[in-house]
């Protein structure tokens, strides 16, 4: 008997075997047509928890909205808000080796309001790949994983290849030493080490090797003010690298750089100490074109940015590309320096050089999204605004908002008792509230100098009278646009309070599309009723007077077109403002409305929203400790 079932758990488990043989890799068509069918049966199920009422809409009559991309792959079909579908319990491997396939179990149930989705095809996310389960018992699901890349993973479940419907946990996958993947993954760290060497070497190169001169009396006087500042005795730093390379536990290689950095460390207060004393305005450059500040920021060095803003040299300092130090660090995802530099006062809105794929060059935000760090990227673009507006603020004539430094502020005070992911949230929110108000505040001033030179062109091409005129009614218009665009603004506002909800935003659309055709109904009929008026009263005119009593032709003699010294040069007033700042301008706003997109793609990306928050708190920590 005993050998009986022996013999049945084989067979069973051979044939389970084979299925998953043939179902590991599932077909692309095979996860949309699921995602399609999943989205579809989920739009019928009430989800746990309420809406949020702050979450904006897809649409907004600020224009501002009109950039979001849909087919973003990150934001995908926002398929579950806040609730979970399946709980998982247990599972089991907690680890695979890196370089075979592994069978895994997950045991677990779905909720009570979800259960009928209990026969969909699951599929499981490890990292990066996407594997199909095979279904042992309801609640319990198999899955083969391959080979991948060592270290630890986010693993959850999914109906639609993208989309979480379970906890989000850690798998890891260990790796094997000798195994043929961890030896195609070990050129590419020796290639990060090599180029990190690379720099260390230019940085030493450039340190050490300078040209002595014979220094002033008067500059050795200015220098010895900020000699205290710059050079600080290194003894603590020697003793805990003596206990590193002391430790049993502690590695060769993480000593070795450690000294080196130490050295380097101190031969830069020297150097920076070197440069004040003899007077020099800059840092300079290697045969490369990167200064000192932007090695450091290659390499992550945090600590050389106080000693360069103590130096009196500009953290703002170009390369040969136009690159600055925050340029290098957001492009290599470095946000302890980025933190360290902004803290410090580098501005986050200079633009590098033009080039071919970017003519108006790049800002810090476009080179971080360039390289995926979407947190980062909106973070950059938040402070990029502002900081361009608090710039534009010191100019004469320009208005400060008062609203985007509240909402700063009550950005950080506010929600304590949140959950994590509601406090992402928030801080998305206001960040984007932020980076909206600076955006129209910005535009705004530029229309306001657009207007100022503009009346200044038609002041001077058309006589005093006409001018005045023109002026009156160029001013008239200008204050109707801003009264305007108040108006709208306020009404965005309360349509966003009031229709949060797909089916009553519909509605909301068409008894508005009804109401504006009654309105244009209205006033066509008003119009033709107050014309057919005029026109008999001209025809009475004309027939009574012009031609039976005074004998001529009446109005049919008279000219349609102006009399040609009465015309107005139109063009004069809209070509008054230069070529090149017409391009400039143009290039700027596509700046600023690629910045508020930057900060809208928090709400396409958990991680993102992650990543914001820690760069946000990484920079209050380095703002407190400067």
């Amino acid at each position: 008997m005993t050998r009986t079932l022996q013999q049945v758990h084989v067979n069973h488990a051979g044939a389970l075997e084979h299925q998953v043989d043939q179902s590991q890799y599932p077909l692309t068509s095979d996860l949309d047509s699921q995602s399609h069918q999943f989205a579809t049966s989920l739009r019928k199920t009430p989800v746990d928890g309420d809406i949020p009422n702050d979450v904006p809409a897809r649409e907004n009559s600020l224009g501002l909205w009109k950039y979001l991309d849909d087919d973003s792959p990150c934001l995908g079909d926002n398929i579950v808000s806040n609730g979970k579908i399946f709980n998982i319990t247990d599972f089991s491997p907690e680890w695979a080796c890196s370089t075979e396939h592994t069978k895994i179990l997950v045991i677990g149930d779905y909720y009570e309001q979800y259960k009928h989705l209990a026969g969909s095809n699951i599929y499981g996310i490890f990292g990066d790949n996407c594997v199909a389960a095979n279904m042992v018992q309801t609640g319990v699901y198999r899955f083969m994983v391959g080979p991948h890349t060592a270290g630890r993973v986010d693993f959850y479940l999914t109906l639609d290849g993208k989309t979480p419907i379970s906890e989000v946990l850690n798998f890891e996958y260990r790796s094997v030493p000798g195994s043929s993947l961890h030896s195609e993954l070990k050129p590419l760290e020796d290639e990060y080490t090599k180029s990190k060497l690379q720099m260390q070497m230019r940085l030493a190169r450039l340190l050490f090797v300078t040209n002595k001169k014979k220094i002033a009396p008067k500059l050795l006087v200015e220098g010895s003010k900020v000699s205290n500042l710059i050079l600080a005795s290194p003894e603590k730093e020697w003793m805990d690298l003596w206990k590193i390379a002391g430790d049993s536990e502690g590695t060769s290689v993480h000593a070795t750089e450690d000294l080196l950095e130490l050295v380097l460390r101190n031969r830069l207060q020297e150097w920076l100490l070197e440069r004040v004393i003899g007077g020099h305005k800059s840092t300079g450059r290697d045969d490369l074109g990167q200064g000192p500040i932007h090695l450091c920021s290659f390499l992550g060095y945090t600590w050389a940015i106080r000693l360069f803003s103590v130096s009196g040299f500009s953290l703002d300092f170009r390369d040969s590309s136009g690159w600055t130090a925050l340029h290098w660090a957001a492009y290599h995802g470095r946000e302890k320096m980025v933190a360290a530099l902004l803290s410090a006062g580098a501005n986050p809105s200079l633009v590098t050089d033009p080039t071919a794929v970017s003519p108006g060059g790049c800002t810090p935000a476009d080179l971080a999204a360039r390289q995926g760090y979407v947190g980062l990227a909106a973070y950059l673009a938040e402070k990029g605004l502002t900081a361009h507006f608090e710039s534009m603020s010191l100019s004469k004539g320009t208005k400060q908002s008062p609203s985007r430094t509240k909402l700063t502020k009550v950005h950080s005070e506010k929600f304590e008792n949140l959950t994590e992911q509601e406090l992402c949230l928030k801080e998305s929110l206001a960040a984007y509230r932020n980076a909206a108000d600076a955006a129209s505040n910005i535009q705004a001033a530029l229309r306001d100098r657009t207007l100022k030179l503009q009346t200044k062109a038609i002041l001077l091409a058309n006589p005093e009278m006409q001018a005045t005129a023109i002026v009156a009614a160029m001013r008239i218009q200008h204050a109707f646009r801003n009264y305007n665009r108040k108006k709208e603004m306020r009404a965005a506002a309360r349509i966003q309070n009031h229709f949060r909800t797909w089916k009553v935003r519909r509605n909301f659309k068409n008894m508005r599309r009804q109401a504006i055709r009654i309105q244009a109904a209205y006033r066509g009929h008003q119009v033709r009723r107050q014309y057919r008026k005029v026109i008999w009263s001209v025809g009475v005119v004309e027939k009574a007077i012009l031609r039976w009593r005074k004998k001529r032709k009446g109005l049919r003699g008279i000219a349609n077109g102006m009399p040609a010294e009465m015309t107005v040069d139109v063009e004069a007033a809209s070509t008054a403002e230069e070529g090149f700042f017409q391009a400039s301008r143009q290039q700027a706003e596509d700046r600023f409305n690629r910045s508020v997109v930057r900060v809208q793609a928090l709400f396409r990306c958990h991680r993102a929203q992650h990543e914001y928050r820690r760069m946000r708190i990484a920079h209050e920590e380095a703002a407190g400790v400067q």
